[in-house]
């Protein structure tokens, strides 16, 4: 099977993949943003997914393949266990931290075991998208966030 063979199969099982969450998501009662039901989060997410796999499908039919080009990056096998361990941290760690502190160490490790970069960008990137992320999930949905180490949040 060539590489772009793959790509439609594996695009394919993830919009049904999508679907078929969707579909439990409204079992579950999805509600509204302001009054978010217990499928909400199920539901965003798999949308999510099967939109980006639907445009991957939809991209692999109509962008051709450049000559000679490659598959892309080799795999790196110690990043993908790096990426596990720190799942597997995050998810000890997310109650004794609390939701900020942990997020943000997850992701200043993460974007530095991805790419490379400036610190000032792995750090801001990491301490943005905690924030914004927590505004959006305590303040906006009100959800319960664990606080850990800073009650005051």
């Amino acid at each position: 099977m060539g590489w772009k063979n793959a790509e439609l199969w594996v695009n394919l099982f993830l919009m049904l993949l999508s679907a078929a969450v969707i579909r439990e998501a409204f079992e579950l009662e999805v509600g509204t943003p302001q009054n978010p039901g217990s499928g909400f989060m199920f539901f965003g997410a798999a949308t999510v997914l099967g939109l980006l796999a639907l445009h991957r499908f939809v991209r692999s039919f109509v962008v051709k393949p450049v000559r000679g080009e490659t598959r892309g990056e080799p795999i790196h096998k110690g990043r993908i266990l790096a990426v596990i361990a720190a799942n597997i941290l995050y998810i000890v760690l997310f109650e004794i931290l609390g939701y900020l502190l942990c997020t943000f160490l997850f992701l200043s490790f993460l974007f530095q075991v991805i790419e490379r970069g400036r610190w000032v960008h792995r750090v801001g990137g990491a301490a943005l998208t905690s924030v914004v992320s927590y505004l959006f999930f305590a303040r906006l949905l009100q959800l319960n966030l664990p606080k850990g180490v800073f009650p005051f949040f």
